[in-house]
This record gives structure tokens, sequence and C-alpha cells, in this order.
């Protein structure tokens, strides 16, 4: 089956392209892709929307069933209010010893019997048997629903959790992401580009995935971090007193007063939150820094960025007199770099080019995610925080898509795949709309010979994450858990690894503030609040590396090619020929070594 492909190898225009020819093609390369899954996994589909559509027949019954049930349940319930109210009014009537109350007494009590006869041999009978409807009911449903799982298990069994970065390659091939993020793709990142490694024990990998852009390298991470700050707990209780006096006439009079009396404390409380961003090396304009934040030139129309724009080159021109003003007045605003330090750099950066498209989508509103994105360059490490990543589930397993309906698990993979692209391409979007970025090729790097383990310790801490902290952390933790990772040992393509979670024990505590009242005495003001004590656990794990493919050598290549030729039917006249010339190559591989 043959997947379309981007052949170019660099994007001028990422929004255009986006929109007029890679949304549609990737949506192809993802639909050509499951009908592959579905053609390997020799699933019946026609089968299972039978099975399907019986098991909504049969849970639509069951609902029917369900508000049958309630609704006599109701009626029961008001049969027997009626019959204890007339039961209780008949009574008294009849105790008035009057001819017609009399009458009118044992007439209700005998409706209050009616009621009664009614609820038992009416209505229980009914709601037994429509008990009994919907156990039935409930197994069918069960036994379909284990049928439905059944008929899918071979293509559920096919999802990896790796495909959207292979489709994602699929469609743009020059965009090349790696099956694991390694220690050589560190190595280079942070030696060659200057990339200070963020090791720092308040911050955890839940998704990276690395790769390079025409031998440019970066990574997409989405991290956990945690802060310990504060949080103010408050609590109250109302005092009341009496007072007396006299009045005006001189009579004596009582007063009651009340009061709310609130206290409130501050103590240490962990917080929270998740990050993603892209990391990108490149040794253009390799002395240049700055940071831009996004402008939501998004939510602006034309005339409102015009005013923008006139209000802001104004304030610009009497602040940063020592900055050297682009002559395209929006792309200065809206991409707002002004404390950057190399003039002749930022230029050979941010082209006209670069320019015109940096604008196209920072002002879109409808194909991309527009302005979201602040951008960190320090020299030759770039880092991209896009807000739309923030919505969107990257560290996803492959049970994600697993189902019992074809037609919902259909969707649902064709839905992720396109939201995957779309919101991976516009994180690189910024990247890509900077033509040098992509002209640019690195020089050659020397990688080290050993490295403590197979790959890196984000792509460590992101299967941790994968596995779930549940697995990891302290059995009195009752926060979220910051995931360490340190490697113990490596070798056989299996990296050994420390697990260490960070989390925090919580106690309920009350604290009691006394506080004066207006009725002249103290009060202990009961406080509650929550005390977090730190706990941590390790737990070891194996991470299983799969073996590098090495680059065959000439003679190897010859060599296999006519390996597999000796293994099909051939003359012995042939076999011996290709058995020889095995032997010249041999000779000839001992004699260059």
């Amino acid at each position: 089956m043959d997947y379309n492909y981007y052949t170019q190898d660099i994007i001028y225009e990422p929004l255009n392209e986006y929109d007029k020819v890679l949304r549609k093609m990737h949506e192809e390369n993802v639909n050509k892709y499951f009908d592959k899954l579905v053609e390997k996994s020799q699933i019946n589909i026609e089968a299972n929307k039978v099975t399907v559509k019986q098991l909504r027949e049969l849970e639509h019954q069951a609902e029917k069933n369900k508000k049958s049930k309630a609704r006599l349940n109701l009626f029961r319930i008001l049969l027997w209010v009626f019959a204890a109210i007339a039961l209780i009014v008949g009574i008294v009537l009849f105790a008035n010893l009057t001819a017609w109350y009399i009458v009118g007494g044992i007439a209700l009590i005998i409706a209050s019997v009616g009621f009664v006869i009614t609820i038992f041999k009416v209505l229980h009978p009914k709601i037994k048997q429509l008990k009994l409807t919907g156990d039935e009911l409930a197994k069918k449903i069960s036994e379909k629903l284990k049928e439905a799982w059944q008929q899918m298990a071979p293509l559920n069994s096919l999802f990896k959790i790796d495909m959207a970065p292979e489709l994602f390659q699929i469609t743009l091939p020059f965009i090349k992401l790696d099956e694991k993020f390694d220690s050589k793709r560190l190595d280079y990142l942070v030696n060659k580009f200057g990339l200070d490694i963020d090791d720092d024990y308040n911050r955890s990998t839940l998704y990276v995935q690395s790769g390079d852009i025409n031998g440019n390298p970066f990574y997409i991470s989405d991290n956990l971090y945690h802060k310990l700050g504060t949080k103010t707990y408050s609590g109250s209780i109302i005092i009341s007193w009496t007072t007396t006096g006299t009045d005006s006439k001189g009579n004596i009079t009582t007063r009651h007063h009340s009061q709310v009396l609130t206290a409130t404390i501050t103590r240490p409380c962990p917080y929270y939150a998740t990050q993603p961003f892209l990391v990108y090396g490149n040794e253009a304009a390799p002395d240049l820094i700055f940071t831009r934040e996004d402008s939501d030139a998004e939510h602006m129309d034309e005339k409102q960025i015009k005013r923008h724009v006139k209000r802001e080159m104004k304030k610009l021109m009497k602040t940063e007199k020592d900055l050297t003003i682009l002559g395209n007045h929006e792309f200065e605003i809206l991409w707002h770099a002004h404390n950057r330090n190399n003039e002749v750099q930022f230029r050979l950066l941010f082209t006209v080019l670069a320019q015109r498209e940096l604008l196209a989508l920072m002002k879109d509103k409808k194909i991309g995610f527009g302005d979201d994105f602040n951008f960190v360059k320090d020299k030759m490490i770039n880092i991209i925080y896009p807000e739309h990543l923030k919505s969107f589930p990257l560290d996803i397993n492959e049970t994600y898509f697993h189902g019992y309906e074809y037609e919902v698990v259909k969707k649902n993979f064709i839905d992720y795949q396109n939201k995957y692209f779309k919101h991976v391409y516009f994180t690189f979007a910024p990247i890509l709309a900077i033509p040098l970025y992509q002209q640019h090729k690195p020089h050659e790097y020397i990688y080290g010979d050993l490295y403590d383990s197979y790959v890196s310790f984000y792509e460590h801490e992101k299967v941790a994450n994968l596995i779930g902290e549940t697995h990891f952390k302290h059995e009195l933790s009752g926060t979220r858990n910051i995931l360490k990772t340190t490697t113990v040992k490596s070798g056989n393509f299996i990296d050994h690894v420390k697990v260490t979670a960070y989390g925090y024990q919580t106690i309920p505590r009350t604290e009691f503030v006394t506080k004066m009242g207006r009725d002249g005495n103290l009060h202990a003001i009961p406080v509650h609040w929550t005390e977090y004590i730190p706990v941590e656990q390790d737990t070891e794990i194996e991470i299983h590396v799969p073996e590098e493919e090495k680059e065959l050598t000439y003679q190897e290549k010859y060599r296999k090619m006519f390996e597999d030729l000796k293994e099909r039917k051939l003359e012995k006249e042939d076999i011996f020929r290709l058995n020889a010339f095995l032997v010249l190559l041999k000779e000839r591989e001992e004699t260059e070594e």
C-alpha cells in the first residue's frame, strides 16, 4: 500500500503548505495505514456491526425496562402513601360514631385495603417480572459486549504506542523522529549545541520524542513540574452574648448580639503543573539571544492590529532608543524580541520571507492555532512553548485506541492521528517559517565511545511515567509524584534503572487561633489545614532497548546478497561459482584487515 510523501526537504510556507497539501495528505495516509491494520487483523467488520447493532437493541430494551420499573416503583410508593392516609382518616371518621362519618370511614378503610391488595397482587408481580427481565437483559448485554470485544481483539492487538510518530514521518520524511531518545542524541545537543540539562528533582518527563530536521536535532517534551508554595486556610465560629440596659422610659431591656470570628493561617503546600515544549538545536545565528511572548494576534482583527502596532511603536521608540528597529513595524511589535543581543544575526535569521511567514502564523485564525507560542533563543538552542500542546494528550498508550465497536475505533484512531499531526506540526511551524533553520546543516560531530546508558534519562523518565506513578509512589503518598531516574547499570541492550518517586504524605491538622470578640472575651477558633510530609520510594526497573541496526560494509552487503541467492533453487554450477566468489571476498577482507 503506497503512502503519500512530502518530497521537498524545505517548507517555505508552513501555514499554506499545511492548509493546501499536508492536511489532506496526512488524512489519506492515516486512512491507508488504518486499512492496512484492518487487513492484517482479518477482523470481520460486518459481523462486528451486526453484533453492535444487536447490543444497542438490547441496551435500548434494558433502558425501557429500567424506566418502566422506575415508574412502577414510584406508583407503588404513592399507593402506600394513599393507603396509609386513607386508613388513618378512615379510622378517625369511624371513631366519630356519626352515621355519615362511619360510612365514610368504612369506605376509606376499604379503599386502603384495596390499595394494599393492588400493591401485592398487581404491582409486586410486575416489578418482580421487570427485575427478572432486566437481569436477563444485563446478562445478554454482557455476552454481546464480550463477543464484540473478541471480534475486535485482533485489531486492538495491532495498535502500538509509536504509531503517531510513525505516521507523522511517513507524511513528512525530512522531519525524522527517533525510535528512542538515546544518549547519543542528548550528548549531541549538550556538547555540540550547548543544551543545559534540566535534571532538576522538581521536574519529571511525562513524554519525550526526539529527532532531527535535516540533521539539526530536536526533542519535544511534556514535563511535570513541582513547586512548594503556600496555601491559606481559614476557619470561623459564631459567638453570641446578651447585654442589659434601660430604655428612654427607664425600663430594663435585654439585647442579644452575635459576631462571626474568622481566623486564617498560611502553611506550606505543593503545587504541580505540566508544560510541553520543543527544544531545537541549530548553528545558525550562533550568538543570538532573545525571548518573546505570544502576542495573541489571532484574537485581533486587522484594524485592532494596526492600532496596537501604532501604539506600541510610539512606546518602543521612547523606551528602546538603542534598538535598531526593523522596517516591518508589524513584525517588530508582534514578534516582540526587543531584548535581542545581536542585530546582524537577528536580521540574518529573520529575513523578509521569515517575517512574512511568521506573521501569517501569528495572525492565523482558522488553519492552525495562531500566536499561542513563546520563543526563547539562547545561542544555538531554541525553545518553543506552544499553548496548544497543553490540551492534547501526547503521553498515551496503545489502549487509548482499543474498543469493541469498529466504527468508533476507526474514528478515534483517525481523529487522534490527524490531531497529533496538526498539534506537532504547528509546534514546529515557527522553526519551519525560518528558512535558514532548515537550510543550515550542522557540522560533523564525533560521538563518545561509551555512555552510561543506551537511552537518555529523559526517555527513562518517560517510560516510568507511562508505567504510572501508582507503581512507584510510597504507600503513604497522597499527592502527585515526581519520578526521577538513575542508571544502575547498562548492558546487553538493557538499561537497569532506579526510579525514585517523590511525594507527600497528607495529614489533616487542626490549629486553634485565639481572637478577641466584641463580647470582651478571647475565643479559640479552629482552623483545619493539611500538613504535607515528604516521602520517597525507590524501585528498580529494566528498560529494554531495541538493538541498533549497524550499517553494512560494501563487502558485507555483497556477502548478504549472495547468501540470499544461495538459498534459492540454483544449479550446482551456479552455487559453485557463488562459493568461489565468497571465498575470494573473504580473502580480500582479511587482506584489508
